[in-house]
């Protein structure tokens, strides 16, 4: 494939999964990354029962809405986005957030956010010893389970998921309001243990669904073409080498991506080299000309125009524009 024949269209933010935009990228393996008790604070001593609640916008406007890839040791974190946008950047992912975004962080996840100025809801901190607390353990297991990685689930504004989220923070917002005296009450534990069992039941409810969409035939062409693509973008496969590869036809091939993602097979490889052009952009030191070649450019002038034309920029102004995801402060 020379690299010609690029889709018209381009989605600036990434891939889209549904209505979701994603795209895989990875933190620099040698950056120094902050550890905080609470972003732009000294790493302190995290107390058995600390717990803070705050708007997104109390803290990131403080910080011209971009906070830098930093991790909470023992600080278990979860945020609800009500309105506005944003992006969430962690190690391997990052995902364009919008209103009904639920996100939990496991303690000590890297992870960095770039809000847009109308950004808002609550950011619920919680320490990881207080996981342990017999009025909290058993309902709170789940939530401890949840691995390494961040965790996000998108619901409709007027759920009744997003809606009990929603009005459990507020009461905790209102109860810690209420009580400085620093022993957490009961009543205070019991609503906690129930919004981490809310949001464990929000994100097992949409990862099931995920499952099921998988079970379509078509879907399972389209994810094993995906996965096919990963492994081969850089090759310079033609659709009928997919189409082969994967043991169909390029029409039966094209009808699956269509209906799936939403675009041709074509666009999805070139979806994919336009992802890794961005990653080495970001994440690293080399040249564009490096870039090209290692994606299977003939000429850096050839992958000058693709980026261009695809991402509306260059790929310097675009360098330029991730700069804060290299972990500058």
């Amino acid at each position: 494939m020379g690299r010609a024949g690029w889709p018209r269209q381009f989605d600036a933010t990434g891939w889209t999964f549904g209505s979701i935009l994603v795209y895989a990228i990875r933190m620099p393996a040698n950056a120094n990354i902050d550890r905080f008790a609470l972003f732009g604070e000294d790493d302190r001593q995290v107390f058995p029962e600390f717990v803070h609640i705050e708007s997104i916008s109390q803290r990131s406007r403080l910080y011209d809405w971009t906070i830098t890839p930093h991790a909470h040791p023992g600080i278990f974190q979860i945020l609800l986005l009500h309105a506005g946008s944003g992006i969430l950047a962690t190690d391997g992912l990052e995902t364009g957030l919008r209103p009904g975004a639920m996100i939990l962080l496991p303690a000590g996840c890297v992870h960095a956010f770039r809000f847009a100025s109308d950004a808002e809801g609550a950011v619920l901190s919680i320490a990881l010893d207080l996981f342990h607390d017999p009025r909290m353990a058993l309902l709170c297991a789940g939530a401890l389970q949840s691995g390494g990685g961040p965790r996000v689930a998108f619901l409709p504004l007027d759920s009744a998921a997003f809606l009990r989220l929603q009005w459990v923070l507020d009461d905790i917002s209102m109860m810690l309001a209420q009580d400085r005296s620093g022993k957490l009450p009961d009543s205070t534990a019991a609503r906690i243990a129930l919004l981490l069992t809310l949001a464990e039941e929000a994100c097992a409810t949409q990862q099931g669904e995920a499952l099921s969409r998988r079970e379509n035939p078509r879907e399972r062409l389209a994810d094993r073409f995906r996965n096919l693509v990963d492994a081969h973008f850089r090759e310079s496969w033609t659709v009928a080498d997919y189409a082969r590869a994967l043991g169909t036809t390029r029409p039966t091939l094209t009808r699956a991506c269509r209906a799936v993602l939403g675009k041709a097979p074509a666009e999805i490889v070139h979806d994919r080299l336009l992802l890794e052009a961005m990653r080495g952009l970001t994440y690293s030191s080399a040249t564009v000309s490096q870039i090209a070649n290692d994606l299977g450019f003939a000429e850096p002038a050839y992958f000058a125009r693709f980026f261009k034309t695809r991402a509306g920029m260059t790929a310097s102004a675009f360098r330029t524009n991730r700069s804060w995801l290299s972990g500058g402060k």
